[in-house]
């Protein structure tokens, strides 16, 4: 450290030489990253470089709604207007052609874009192209890592990149991003690196990892790493402590109360020598942690630059004196961006430490473990996930659609809906409630616009006399259309998938007068009722009396439709419960499962899979509900639960107790198992005859407001687990879990429940290796999940929390709907498998996720009873997935987007998978060929990968492609607009 007197002296020496002028001439832009002066600074050889990046971490929501957050409304709730942001740093960057800036969520800056003329415009372009305007990350939002699907992200993030290359980009102007941007997401999955890199970015840069990882990380010089993800790797840098703002006491934002630079020595204001101390020290502590002689400095915060004048002619002052003093500090500031920065590293250092693993939990304290937000606002959580659903079947029919037919709607709406809710803070669950009720809106708003569109598409391409309705509530048995007994019902299913599949179709009725009929066969078919329990009544006091279940048979990616006629005359078998004999155990047999129930608990006892070896293999297996109380804070730490933390009072869960066995349901298709565990918990436990999974069906909620609860339900088996389980990443590959342990760093163990929680999006499994059996269970939507004890795994389901855990939002997570706590129903599929036979994990999953899509009308016949794009006779692979099938803009005839996807990893078995456009898509003589592009659907797949080694495969005059395992792979598919496509 320099002492005082020596730092004031030259401070005063360079007040006499830069402020002789208004603008000294001193270059401190264009200087040369690559060649380092003989100053030396501590740690390091020659003059260190200082990449000043400008920039705004904009929220596409949070403490407000993003439109309040755009329009700079709600002043009294946070100080923040987006639109004056771009508008002050365009404003500042035409002026001075050596700043530079970055911009990152396209939600925002595609708004702005459309209220500007032609002229400001251009202005853009141009400042793209002389480099002062970078465009970083550019998806829709920058989002959240540990609550999102892989598809979902993918969709977000193409949205903001096609819209930025469509209208902002061109010959002339380059706006393609390079840097992933995540500078604010609690944790960092190895999935979405592998997203990222696929998308063809370079490097990614993050802000929040695990405080023990960082500080040995900060020790050995290891911030910057090279993350080894699928078929690719991924430059890595952690910004300096773990955020993204500006130096402690230079955050010259309006907002701010850090002093300005006052470089007028008559002033009592005068400020510079003890203002440049204080900063070059900061660069000094920084730069001892990088080994480069390059550092990144991120000058800006959240909604920075709305005085974007101010903001820069501050930083121009600071930039002024450090720059003119380098000889004797050692450092040399110039403006700069992200991907300058890494070019700049990657030039002047030496190998990488290479990372393989992920980065949850995240934890920034010993007692501060962010791991409450896996499952935070869980109905929120699932309306994403099904509004997905919704989504990707509402882009299929638009796909469908002959040129010509009038839809009524688009699917704009729900892709830009669902591009917000990716959101940090969106699907996180960590935003101010009247901000996740703005989320929930959008969501609703699209999901009514798509289902206009689905219902209006499959009326045209079955062609139905009458109309068609969505049942948005069939889940809680409810049902508009089915209320008039007096009429037959036509029902319609979509199926997303692009393998045939078997599903159990329910519909709420009002009577059990109804005859079965498949139209594609014209065969009868069985229909079983069972009466609608207690529980969905108090969810919904519409609900309908019965339910009838059917077996529907699905082409692949396609429709199959159905009819249910009233017929007075005929009574259907309504299900009836069945007397449970106390100390008799109750068995529920299927084809592949036997699952015996205790008879004096009324809880799950055994499990057996039929399949697996020459008499089949048994594990006990039991299920439980339990609670975590929330912690206040204590004495050892104030840090209390909430929307982020998860902070248990104690480090075990109280039990819930047994449940009370209330009805077992027998019947040919499948039975149920009612069990009631409290006055606010129920389940029903569904195995369908057929099915290679058990459906566990659980109500949780309203959770009583005495204290702060965390509900969890608990899977408790045989099985040998040795303290390890797998999770699945967004998704994708599952991770290794150990208890206790990291891969890479040595874990002091401080929160021993908190700290082995894990985001779960799809699936999570224990696996018995010495006996080769495991159980999956997978969810309908994102949850945290824990395995504390051997054979053991765990999901919360639910959490009401009485106080705000101090990380920003200010509200506890005390959720409610209809004048009481909320209620939450969700669903666990149970996998039960030898390890040979644990790969089809994945097309269960798929079952799950692509959830069958049903509409029904009741005033019409349908001449066309089934369709389906899949022309092929035989689909290639029951692990071939359409990720994405979109009709997009095109100057000549029409083009489809198209991801396909081998689902399977090697890891587990997967084999490559040959594709054949046009057996997929389109009619003969009507498929004009295919460009493939990265994942983002925004570049040529050649600025992304190995153009030769990636095609090897291929026969492009066949139109035939080859999915190697676990691989995506983005088409751009043509056809000629004036035949009937499909």
């Amino acid at each position: 450290m320099r002492i005082v007197t020596l730092v004031t002296a030259l401070v005063a020496l360079v007040f006499v030489t830069v402020t002789t002028a208004d603008e000294p001439d001193i270059d401190i832009n264009h200087a040369d990253v690559d060649t380092p002066s003989d100053e030396k600074v501590p740690g390091h050889e020659g003059t260190i470089t200082v990449h000043v990046v400008a920039h705004t971490h904009d929220d596409v929501g949070w403490l407000k709604t993003v439109d309040q957050y755009y329009y700079g409304s709600k002043d009294d709730i946070y100080k923040g207007g987006v639109q004056y942001i771009i508008d002050t740093v365009i404003e500042q960057l035409v002026k001075d052609p050596k700043k530079k800036f970055i911009y990152v969520e396209i939600a925002f800056f595609k708004r702005w874009w459309e209220e500007q003329d032609k002229e400001t415009r251009q202005q853009v372009r141009n400042l793209v192209k002389g480099g002062q305007l970078e465009f970083i990350n550019a998806g829709y939002c920058m989002n959240d890592e540990a609550s999102v699907h892989y598809a979902a992200t993918i969709d977000q993030m193409s949205e903001g990149l096609m819209w930025l290359q469509r209208e902002v980009g061109g010959p002339d102007y380059d706006v393609t991003p390079t840097i992933a941007w995540q500078i604010d997401p609690f944790g960092h999955s190895s999935a979405h690196a592998a997203l990222s890199a696929q998308m063809g970015m370079k490097g990614l840069f993050f802000a929040r990892m695990h405080y023990q990882d960082y500080d040995k990380r900060k020790r050995n010089k290891d911030l910057e790493f090279n993350w080894k993800v699928e078929n690719g790797n991924l430059f890595t840098g952690v910004l300096y402590r773990q955020h993204y703002n500006a130096p402690p006491g230079f955050d010259f934002d309006r907002r701010r109360a850090d002093p300005p630079m006052v470089r007028n020595p008559q002033s009592p204001e005068y400020n510079i020598p003890e203002r440049v101390e204080d900063f070059v020290s900061y660069l000094e502590e920084q730069s001892s942690h990088y080994r480069s002689g390059n550092i990144m400095l991120t000058m800006g915060g959240d909604f920075c630059y709305q005085n974007a004048h101010k903001y820069f002619k501050n930083l121009d002052i600071l930039m002024d004196y450090v720059n003119a003093n380098t000889t004797n500090n050692g450092f040399k500031m110039i403006y700069s961006t992200p991907s300058q920065y890494m070019d700049a590293v990657l030039k002047s250092i030496g190998g990488l430490q290479n990372k393989t693993d992920d980065l949850f939990p995240y934890a920034d304290g010993p007692h501060s473990y962010w791991t409450g937000y896996f499952t935070s606002r869980p109905t929120l959580k699932g309306y994403v996930r099904d509004c997905n659903n919704v989504l990707q079947v509402c882009k299929h029919v638009e796909a469908a659609a002959a040129p010509g037919d009038k839809l009524g709607a688009t699917s704009e709406l729900l892709r830009l809906a669902m591009g917000v809710s990716q959101h940090h803070d969106a699907v996180s669950g960590t935003s101010k409630q009247h901000v996740a009720d703005d989320y929930a809106r959008r969501l609703a708003a699209g999901q009514t616009e798509c289902e206009t569109l689905i219902t209006k598409g499959l009326k045209m391409k079955s062609v139905y006399t009458g109309k068609l309705h969505a049942c948005r509530l069939l889940n809680e048995s409810y049902c508009e259309v089915t209320q008039d007994g007096n009429r037959s019902l036509t029902i319609v299913v979509y199926n997303a998938r692009v393998t045939p599949r078997i599903e159990y179709i329910r519909i709420p009725l009002t009577h059990p007068h109804y005859h079965a009929v498949n139209l594609v066969t014209q065969q009868y078919m069985p229909v079983e009722y069972l009466r609608v329990s207690a529980a969905t009544r108090a969810l919904n006091p519409d609900s309908l009396p019965l339910e009838g279940v059917f077996r529907a048979e699905l082409p692949p990616l396609g429709f199959a439709s159905f009819e249910l006629r009233v017929s007075l005359n005929h009574v259907g078998r309504v299900l009836k419960s069945v007397p449970v004999y106390y100390g008799e155990d109750l068995m529920v047999e299927s084809q592949i499962y036997k699952v015996y129930f205790d008879s004096r608990t009324g809880a799950m006892k055994m499990i057996t899979n039929k399949l697996a070896g020459l008499s089949g293999r048994s594990d006990k297996l039991t299920q439980r509900f339990m609670e975590y109380s929330s912690s206040p804070g204590d004495k050892v730490d104030n840090q209390p639960s909430g929307a982020y933390i998860f902070r248990p009072l104690n480090n075990s869960p109280d039990d819930l107790g047994d449940p009370i066995l209330t009805d077992y349901i027998p019947g040919e298709l499948f039975t149920e198992v009612w069990q009631t565990f409290d006055d606010w918990i129920t389940q029903v436990t569904r195995i369908y005859y057929d099915k290679f999974h058990i459906e566990v069906e659980w109500t949780v909620g309203p959770i009583p407001l005495d204290h702060g609860r965390e509900i969890i339900t608990r899977y408790d088996t045989s099985l040998a687990t040795n303290k390890t389980f797998y999770t699945d990443s967004n998704g994708r590959e599952m991770v290794e879990r150990v208890l206790n342990k990291q891969p890479t760093w040595d874990l002091t163990v401080t929160e021993p429940i908190a700290g082995n929680y894990y985001p779960v999006n799809t699936r999570a499994t224990i696996v018995d290796s010495a006996r080769g059996m495991q159980l999956t269970v997978l969810t309908d939507r994102s949850q945290g999940a824990a395995s504390l004890g051997d054979g053991q795994v765990e999901f919360m389901v639910h959490r009401r929390i009485l106080n705000d855990d101090h990380r920003g939002v200010g509200e506890p997570l005390n959720e409610t709907a209809n004048g009481r706590g909320l209620i939450v129903r969700g669903r666990h599929w149970l996998f039960y498998s030898d390890t040979i036979s644990y790969h089809m994990h994945r097309d269960v999953g798929l079952d799950l996720f692509y959830k069958p899509t049903v509409v029904i009308g009741n005033e019409g016949g349908i001449e066309v009873p089934t369709w389906n794009f899949y022309k092929s006779a035989t689909p290639a692979s029951q692990y071939l997935n359409i990720v994405t099938l979109q009709k997009i803009p095109s100057v000549n005839g029409t083009d489809l987007l198209v991801r396909l996807e081998n689902t399977l990893p090697g890891s587990e078995g997967g084999k490559p998978i040959t594709v054949k456009l046009d057996d997929i898509f389109g009619v003969e003589g009507n498929f004009n060929g295919y460009q493939e592009l990265g994942l983002a659907a925004d570049r040529d797949i050649k600025k992304v990968v190995d153009y030769k080694s990636h095609t090897q495969h291929d026969d492009a005059a066949k139109h035939t492609i080859e999915l190697q395992p676990f691989q995506i792979r983005t088409f751009i598919l043509n056809f000629n607009s004036t035949e009937t496509m499909f």
